[in-house]
């Protein structure tokens, strides 16, 4: 078996300090885009519009329905939430709290889920609930200032911004 070629050193390289990982740096970041649903919707709704133009022209039809098309596409996109954990804040859509303001993260699966945006449902909570997802999270709310009580919201990946959620937590706290 041949050797593996030298690759060249630069030496300069040795001398840079290595970067530490960035306080921003997102330990989660999840984008709640639409289901299935949502995108057929958007383009149905696209190529509808390109049939109203059809009587005039068949080229203005083509074109009214891919802009439509692009349109829409980025206006789910952009209006779509994110859930981000970062910089010792939880982002939530357009809402943002320092995680040292929130109390245990729970995952919530299946029949719990259900239960959280039914039957229990907390009118004073922060809620961002999708309808495709079928798990979520709840995190109760420490500060007494706050008129809500928890937040509360869907995410394909409850585990991971559970996990996510307590390590900054704990990196808040100097752990």
């Amino acid at each position: 078996m041949a050797a593996a070629p030298e690759h060249p050193v630069d030496p300069a390289a040795a001398d840079r300090p290595v970067p530490a990982p960035s306080a921003e740096q997102p330990l989660f970041r999840e984008h709640l885009l639409p289901g299935v649903g949502g995108w057929l919707i958007a383009a149905l709704i696209s190529l509808a519009l390109g049939l109203v133009v059809f009587p005039l022209s068949v080229t203005a039809a083509i074109v009214v329905a891919a802009v439509a098309m692009i349109v829409s596409l980025v206006v789910l996109f952009q209006y779509s939430p994110v859930l981000e954990v970062a910089g010792g804040r939880f982002r939530l859509g357009r809402a943002r709290i320092g995680v040292e303001q929130l109390g245990e993260p729970t995952a919530l699966h299946g029949e719990d889920w259900s239960r959280a945006i039914g039957q229990d449902f907390e009118p004073l909570a922060h809620h961002c609930v999708r309808g495709w997802t079928r798990a979520g999270i709840r995190v109760e709310v420490l500060d007494e200032e706050d008129p809500v009580t928890a937040w509360v919201a869907s995410t394909r990946r409850p585990d991971d911004l559970v996990l996510a959620l307590r390590t900054a937590q704990q990196q808040d706290r100097g752990d």
